[in-house]
């Protein structure tokens, strides 16, 4: 590992972490939570961070989808890897992410393969604790945003926008199973083109890492038991599987129920500075 220091940090008027630092590799950047910006701001600077997670969510013939966001974007629209309908909303809801982090005094880190940006992770310092996010926020995000693109959603629209709405049960279950302080792990997205190369374990490593050296817990949502076996071999540790469902959904859309939370308990002793 490199000897440079990354300091990962939160955005806002007053940053709370500038003094609590990990060792980044040369590959990994901070690219988001270090400086005063407006969310606006921070959506454009970060186009390429935001095109990741995209692409990540929205997976290909032989890459797997995110699978909330799959649900999310409805039967409609499910494996149809050609439909620009589908990159379009995952474009949207990617910016919806990075601002609701930024309301949550989170950070973005990155890494690169071959110059370009290969893998995102968006954290969420939960330090007093994680509260269920308001319309305030919802309002705030589309303001910062836009928007969902309905005119262009077509038909997939109406569906989209009551799935979204479901998700506010995962809000509430994150509240409920871990209420003290803690780190959320918001995103952990690989480009399709570098899935299998290393590249979640290296982040997830770091936001380890962040996390023991304050000696909080973390807090993730994932989808599927693949992804639960990766989780589970950097710690984490199922505490609840959960459904999705839309009973008022216009494309009856299967209820979701291979949803999981996971947490990886606080390291026991601070790490020694060095």
């Amino acid at each position: 590992r490199s000897s440079k220091k990354g300091a990962m940090g939160c955005c806002g008027s007053t940053p709370c972490f500038g003094d609590l630092e990990v060792a980044l590799p040369e590959d990994v950047e901070q690219l988001f939570g270090q400086k005063q910006e407006s969310s606006k701001e921070a959506c454009d600077r970060n186009a390429e961070a935001l095109g990741v997670v995209s692409r990540s969510f929205a997976g290909t013939e032989k890459t797997a989808p995110e699978g909330t966001m799959d649900w999310m974007i409805g039967p409609i629209l499910r494996e149809q890897w050609g439909d620009p309908r589908r990159a379009l909303f995952m474009d949207w809801m990617s910016k919806i992410i990075l601002c609701l982090c930024y309301m949550s005094n989170g950070f973005v880190i990155g890494a690169r393969r071959q110059g370009s940006l290969a893998a995102v992770t968006m954290v969420c310092p939960c330090l007093k604790g994680y509260k269920d996010g308001s319309i305030c926020d919802k309002i705030r995000a589309f303001k910062s945003v836009g928007q969902p693109p309905k005119k262009a959603l077509g038909e997939t629209y109406a569906g989209i926008m009551k799935r979204m709405d479901a998700l506010g049960s995962l809000g509430k279950a994150h509240e409920r199973l871990c209420p003290g302080p803690h780190i959320y792990v918001l995103v952990m997205a690989v480009d399709p083109e570098a899935q299998g190369l290393g590249f979640c374990g290296k982040m997830m490593r770091l936001v380890n890492e962040y996390a023991d050296n304050l000696q909080l817990p973390l807090y993730l949502e994932t989808s599927g038991s693949r992804n639960v076996a990766i989780y589970e071999r950097f710690g984490y540790k199922t505490v609840e599987q959960m459904t999705l469902s839309c009973p008022t959904d216009p494309d009856k859309a299967h209820d979701h129920t291979d949803e999981f939370a996971m947490i990886r308990p606080a390291a026991n002793q601070p790490k020694a500075s060095g």
